[in-house]
């Protein structure tokens, strides 16, 4: 969710962000942090282009696994993904797939509790 965008509704890519947020997917923490770091500039040139042709973007997850992390125990893990964006005008312009390597840190109060996104480092 955090990389899904419509620019026909979104104003930019923070909108994402607070959807995360609103659903209930992410630490009360993350959350905050997230919403605490509003976006000072304009979304940029990538983002102009996308909604020159109103497009929305499709997410494909691949997991991917980094050797030195962390074990997971009961109420925190680990997993890194790679998440490749491709956006698709509503006048039918596709877009080069964009791809970035996530870290992210999962964590949970109690092992029979739902895991929640605790951090999320861009690589």
């Amino acid at each position: 969710m955090l990389w899904t965008f419509d620019t026909a509704i979104d104003r930019g890519p923070h909108d994402a962000e607070a959807r995360a947020a609103k659903a209930g997917w992410l630490t009360d923490a993350y959350a905050d942090q997230l919403r605490s770091r509003r976006p000072q500039l304009a979304p940029g040139a990538q983002w102009r282009e996308w909604a020159g042709h109103r497009a929305y973007t499709t997410v494909v997850l691949e997991k991917t696994e980094d050797a030195s992390k962390p074990a997971d125990t009961g109420t925190e893990a680990w997993r890194q993904w790679a998440v490749t964006a491709t956006a698709t005008g509503r006048d039918h312009w596709v877009g080069e797939p964009v791809t970035i390597t996530l870290f992210v840190q999962l964590t949970r109060t109690a092992a029979n509790k739902a895991w929640r996104i605790a951090a999320v480092t861009i690589r």
